[in-house]
């Protein structure tokens, strides 16, 4: 049985396992739930912890999509969750990533304890490479419950502004008081990273000497950059706060075609010079956010333009036969299979697209290349 073949198997028995303990009415809530179906993203299947957001952040974009400005925990429960991504078709245990933090703050009052859990839960029953987002502050029972939930999970601290952030984050901490409880969890033994999203022009690139001084002298000395999406809800609010919106128009390959489209700007030469700067104090830069995650739990990608990521010695030997064993476990004819360092391309006798997408999914997470089907 090859490598994939396995691990399908094991998923497998991971849910009758969760089905022996879970109430049939967990059982359907769980397969009604999103989590259950939902297509990762480049960063992984995305988990929500809540559902809405009282940190009420002028740039975020998560009102746009019908999110409300205030939170109530997620329905699921810690085992419903699991189970939810159990039976997801895209998510291979033990090598899908996951992300906390895509659509509400996990580490809020009336979310953190089941943030907590899920990531416990998540970890202990698919073992799921996790990070987290946050602007909440890790307190002490926090940095204990993770290094116990999940040690290796990377932690992005968000850090957009600081002479500002009462303007366009009035409600989240003092970005200073993040960065000062983001360095204890540092010295507990915990990946931190600080994570530049949304860089604002003409505020976060004015202020970048100043934050990532504050951040090396605490210690942090990871770094993740991400450019800025807005709407034209969006816009207004910046507008409203009195930032230069021109220059974000200006920075903008098109309005936005619909009143709620997230359109992401043109920041090229803004990583540049933030890069640039990081450089000169030694900062480690990660591509992306994933490229953090690999880094913290020392394994290795080479799926995307990024790459490759990580450690080498931990790339997963993926051979001919093992592929063409899951394709045959799935009923699939296959006429070719190449394999290279960067990708695997596959030529099916016939396919229907819905497999093609799975197929793709599947062997891309756990090969951790780029996986071309024709």
């Amino acid at each position: 049985m090859g490598i994939i073949t396995r691990v399908l198997e094991e998923k497998m028995n991971i849910v009758k396992k969760l089905e022996e303990i879970l109430e049939k009415s967990s059982i359907d809530k769980a397969l009604s739930d999103p989590h259950s179906y939902r297509k990762p993203r480049p960063c992984g299947i995305t988990i929500h912890t809540g559902i809405g957001c009282s940190y009420r952040c002028s740039y975020c974009y998560i009102y746009d999509m019908g999110f409300p400005a205030t939170v109530k925990p997620y329905p699921l429960n810690h085992l419903e969750i699991v189970y939810a991504l159990a039976r997801n078709p895209y998510v291979v245990p033990g090598y899908t990533l996951a992300a906390y933090g895509s659509v509400t703050e996990p580490f809020l009052n009336e979310t953190r304890d089941l943030a907590l859990e899920y990531i416990e839960s998540i970890y202990r029953w698919l073992r799921l490479m996790s990070q987290i987002s946050t602007k909440g502050l890790l307190t002490a029972e926090i940095i204990k419950r993770i290094k116990s939930a999940e040690p290796n999970i990377s932690i992005l601290i968000t850090i957009v502004t600081i002479d500002r952030y009462r303007d366009l984050e009035p409600y989240a901490p003092n970005p200073i008081d993040r960065i000062q409880y983001a360095a204890e969890a540092s010295r507990q033994g915990l990946h931190i990273s600080l994570f530049i999203r949304p860089i604002i022009p003409t505020v976060t690139d004015r202020e970048i000497n100043n934050i990532l001084k504050i951040a090396i002298e605490n210690n942090i000395n990871n770094i993740v950059l991400g450019s800025l999406r807005v709407t034209q809800s969006i816009i207004d609010r910046l507008w409203i706060k009195g930032i230069d919106i021109d220059e974000i128009l200006r920075r903008m390959p098109r309005k936005p075609m619909r009143k709620n489209e997230q359109i992401t700007i043109e920041s090229r030469d803004l990583k540049e010079k933030i890069e640039k700067i990081a450089q000169d104090l030694g900062f480690n830069i990660y591509p992306s956010a994933c490229s953090a995650n690999i880094y913290s739990h020392k394994s290795y990608c080479n799926a995307c333009r990024y790459g490759p990521c990580g450690y080498r010695e931990s790339d997963v030997k993926i051979y001919e036969d093992d592929i063409r064993d899951f394709l045959e476990y799935k009923g699939i004819k296959v006429k070719h299979i190449g394999i290279s360092e960067k990708h695997i391309e596959i030529v099916l006798k016939y396919s229907r697209k819905k497999d093609i997408e799975n197929i793709k999914s599947v062997i891309r997470d756990i090969a951790k290349r780029e996986v071309i089907i024709r």
